[in-house]
């Protein structure tokens, strides 16, 4: 088991959290290269389904494929570690392991039930016997390396089995012990029954975490079962608010906001397709909202965040099972040139964009196995990693998450932040971005990018937001879009906000030509676009890649886009100006308060992470 201690250190992050300047990050120092945007240097990638993992290292172990999307179950760390043509990241992981729980149907959607469960699952059994020691428990729905996250600050936890506790709740709320049967009747005297499905991918690790669900409801004497599932099509019933019980998957967060907490867990979003899977309605959750949403200080903010993760770890619409080490293997005898990634480990868009053949010449195709088939390459309706480890090449955005999570640009080569203290002009209580953007970007039809192309992405996330589109959930203050020059884009909201920047700096930008209202896709046509699948569909982007081939099920290739804006200037000499610099997110806390102090009063760019959430088995 992970020693418990290493907690301390992401303590001390949120003690130097200041306001709109940095964020509190996973105290790891990571190897930033200084030219880190410039590449592809690579010609193909090659995404091959393999959903097995057995199949998946042997694989990796022959050559068939260089890396691996997924994180590999611990006991294939000694083969993998005793052979020389392998490497391994590991990582503690942004993200978690867990149960989502349907909080609609009876008797789910009586909380003591589902507290009763908390206390009955044995998450230490899960990090000795799944994980093999490679994980540690958690209860907060905040991932523990991101600052906000309050798990040390709980008064009790649920990570050993506490059958008796568990047991006690339900005798109190009235869910008898039948005589025949041996298993609890509901408080209305009926019968019922609690099935958590699973990845059937994944019997190891999802399967055998789903069991030990089983095993506590049984020992609560509750009639229980797993069923193996498909992994797209759960997750699909979960976006829709379709029927389910529990269902095991596990989530990655891409950065270290919690605004996600006003939309992921709201009531008003409990019949929101996209939104709130766990269907959770709670109005002492939601009276925090406006102070997380609105809070201009610290201090309101992580209250609000720390209430939050309070009434979620009381109530438990979903149960964190690990919180694990994030292991990926990786072949080292054909490439180099591999970014260590907080949020996207190893094989995240940096690595895509920075790895190269040893011998220092441009080209190759680079094979990656993933363990699911893509559900959509529909930006704004995929929920899935697997479709994600791809889009993410394709498309281009103000700015993307560094691998040590910090912002850092994409289009944008400049930004000004104002309010009304700053500029008499901006109405009082709004926020004002103005963006300089680059002026080579094309889009691969050959148009060229603009700052119109960037205006009209934030009013079509908002002007389709209202026809359903999880795009406008963050960006609903959105007042203005505007480009008043070719390269300059102006974004207002009509609030202040911590969170403003991330609401709209990490959203994908589209091609107006593609999806304006006129003749093309249209705010209406948000969920129906089928890019890749259907061949009808135009798939224009502006990544470092382009989409080329597949086969559904079997393989999905990108090839090298010429016409991306930081295509290298010497393809043939791929190593040059690939300089480091060190950057350490978890700074000494003397130089931490330094910082707070000479930036308190002082007008800043916000310079903090958006929240990107996508489901793995």
């Amino acid at each position: 088991m992970l020693d418990r201690n290493k907690r301390l250190v992401a303590i001390t992050l949120t003690v130097a959290f200041l306001f709109m300047a940095i964020s509190p990050a996973i105290s790891t120092a990571v190897d930033v290269p200084a030219d880190l945007n410039y590449g592809p240097y690579v010609d193909k990638i090659v995404y091959k389904v393999i959903s097995n993992q057995d199949q998946r290292i042997l694989a990796l172990q022959s050559g068939e494929i260089e890396m691996d999307n997924s994180f590999f179950d611990p006991v294939h760390l000694p083969t993998l570690d005793a052979d020389p043509d392998i490497d391994i990241f590991s990582a503690i992981r942004n993200g978690y392991g867990h149960i989502t729980i349907n909080c609609r149907d009876y008797p789910l959607n009586i909380s003591g039930l589902r507290r009763a469960f908390a206390f009955a699952f044995d998450k230490t059994r899960v990090t000795a016997e799944i994980l093999d020691g490679f994980s540690q428990e958690h209860d907060s729905l905040v991932p523990y390396p991101n600052g906000w996250c309050v798990e040390d600050q709980f008064g009790y936890h649920y990570y050993t089995a506490q059958v008796a506790i568990g047991n006690q709740i339900l005798d109190d709320l009235g869910f008898d012990i039948d005589p025949v049967s041996g298993y609890r009747n509901a408080p209305n005297g009926q019968p019922f029954d609690i099935e958590i499905e699973y990845a059937s991918s994944s019997a190891e690790i999802a399967g055998g975490t789903a069991q030990i669900g089983v095993d506590a409801l049984t020992a609560l004497h509750i009639n229980a079962r797993t069923r193996a599932a498909d992994f797209n099509e759960y997750i699909s019933r979960l976006d829709s608010h379709g029927n389910y019980d529990m269902v095991f998957y596990a989530v990655n967060f891409y950065s270290n906001d919690v605004d996600w907490l006003a939309y992921e867990y709201w009531s008003e979003y409990a019949n929101t397709p996209y939104q709130n899977p766990t269907n959770f309605r709670n109005s002492t959750y939601d009276g925090y909202r406006q102070d997380l949403l609105y809070g201009t200080t610290y201090e309101e903010i992580y209250a609000a965040a720390k209430g939050m993760q309070e009434v979620l770890q009381y109530n438990v619409p979903r149960l964190v099972c690990y919180e694990n080490t994030y292991m990926q293997g990786y072949r080292n005898d054909k490439f180099t040139g591999h970014v260590e990634d907080l949020g996207r480990y190893i094989t995240g868009p940096w690595t895509m964009r920075k790895i190269h053949k040893i011998d220092g010449t441009w080209g190759g195709t680079l094979p990656i196995a993933i363990s699911e088939e893509p559900d959509s390459f529909n930006i704004y309706v995929t929920n899935s990693a697997y479709s994600a480890a791809i889009l993410e090449n394709l498309w281009p955005s103000l700015y993307g998450f560094g691998p040590d999570l910090n912002p850092y640009p994409d289009l944008a080569e400049n930004m000004i932040t104002e309010t009304h203290a700053e500029n008499a002009a901006v109405p009082a209580g709004h926020t004002r971005f103005i963006i300089d953007i680059v002026q080579n970007a094309t889009w691969s039809d050959g148009t060229p990018l603009t700052a119109n192309d960037v205006a009209f992405s934030f009013t079509y996330a908002f002007e389709s937001g209202a026809l359903g589109n999880p795009a406008g959930t963050d960006i609903g203050d959105l007042v203005g879009a505007t480009a008043p020059t070719p390269y300059r884009c102006v974004i207002e909201f009509n609030t202040e906000s911590y969170w403003h920047f991330s609401n709209f700096a990490y959203d994908t930008i589209i091609p107006q030509h593609i999806f304006n209202d006129v003749d093309g896709i249209g705010y209406a046509g948000w969920n129906t676009w089928n890019p890749v699948f259907d061949p009808d569909v135009p798939n224009v982007n502006c990544g470092p890649f382009k989409f080329t081939d597949f086969e559904a099920g079997e393989f999905y290739e990108v090839t090298w886009n010429p016409l991306f804006h930081y295509a290298p200037p010497n393809h043939d000499n791929p190593t040059t100006g690939g300089e480091t610099t060190t950057t350490t997110t978890g700074g000494g806390f003397n130089t931490m308060l330094a910082i707070v102090a000479g930036a308190v009063g002082a007008a800043v760019v916000i310079l903090v992470g958006g929240f990107v959430l996508l489901r793995q088995k």
